[in-house]
């Protein structure tokens, strides 16, 4: 088994909304948490955040990522290797926290509630912190349902079905886990045809291709929904809003989490 982080890298120029924000992301992440003139922790290397605040300190998990993605330190930003529930972050001294779909790169509810104690914990006070998430439909769609809908030409891009499928394939339960290998496996037992797929859809072959990083992967996502993302951040923050993210594929499911007031434990 590998974890496909270390390779994730290479494909990411190949990658687009709902896994990479927008332009409008961007622009709604400075307005929610005021970042113009904040010195920012942003937990990953998401190149389109990297540029926001007046100083950045970006952690990231995986070396990989870090020398692949990121576009380089300089006197006011800086990328180092670091885990998210065990932030190397002193207490209280943050003005603002950002990352890209990072409930989802934890599997597990207890790891959920860890990184909101994170969050919570760096944050000052008067501090906010926004992360954008990838939140499951309260009421789960069939695989089948999401294949008539490709077929139909109904989903907009590769990426979105990729979220489409994983969604549907998460388990019940406080996780709502599923193993990235999964999500290829069930993708190519959908479509086992992907010359096939591309001509039915237009979507490039490289772009449906990204799907193989998954292939023998130990690493699990998870995707709760909003009802419980919004009910866990509330036990670590006073102040929990949820905030449209744009109007890119699958932008219904992926908004913004607010998060103020924290909670000290």
């Amino acid at each position: 088994m590998t974890n496909h982080w270390d390779s994730y890298h290479r494909h990411w120029r190949l990658l687009d909304a709902p896994l990479r924000p927008t332009p409008e992301t961007v622009g709604i992440f400075e307005r929610e948490v005021s970042l113009a003139n904040a010195d920012v922790l942003l937990l990953g290397v998401t190149p389109e955040l990297a540029v926001l605040g007046r100083s950045m300190l970006a952690i990231d998990q995986s070396a990989a990522m870090i020398s692949g993605v990121w576009a380089g330190d300089n006197t006011s930003r800086s990328a180092m290797a670091g885990n998210w529930l065990d932030l190397p972050v002193a207490g209280a001294g943050t003005e603002a926290v950002i990352g890209d779909g990072c409930l989802s790169a934890v599997a597990s509810k207890a790891a959920r509630n860890r990184l909101h104690g994170e969050i919570a914990r760096v944050l000052r006070p008067g501090g906010r912190a926004a992360i954008r998430v990838f939140a499951a439909p309260e009421t789960t769609e069939d695989l089948a349902s999401i294949e008539a809908q490709v077929l139909a030409g109904a989903i907009e891009n590769f990426h979105a079905l990729k979220w489409r499928i994983a969604m549907a394939c998460t388990t019940g339960g406080p996780d709502f886990a599923i193993q990235v290998r999964m999500i290829r496996d069930t993708f190519d037992g959908l479509f086992p045809d992907r010359e096939a797929l591309a001509a039915r859809t237009g979507w490039s072959i490289a772009s449906i291709n990204t799907i193989d990083v998954y292939a023998g992967s130990d690493v699990s996502y998870s995707f709760a929904t909003l009802a419980v993302l919004v009910d866990e951040a509330s036990g670590w923050f006073g102040d929990v809003r949820v905030v449209p993210s744009g109007s890119y594929p699958l932008a219904e499911r992926c908004p913004l989490l607010v998060l103020g007031s924290p909670r000290r434990r």
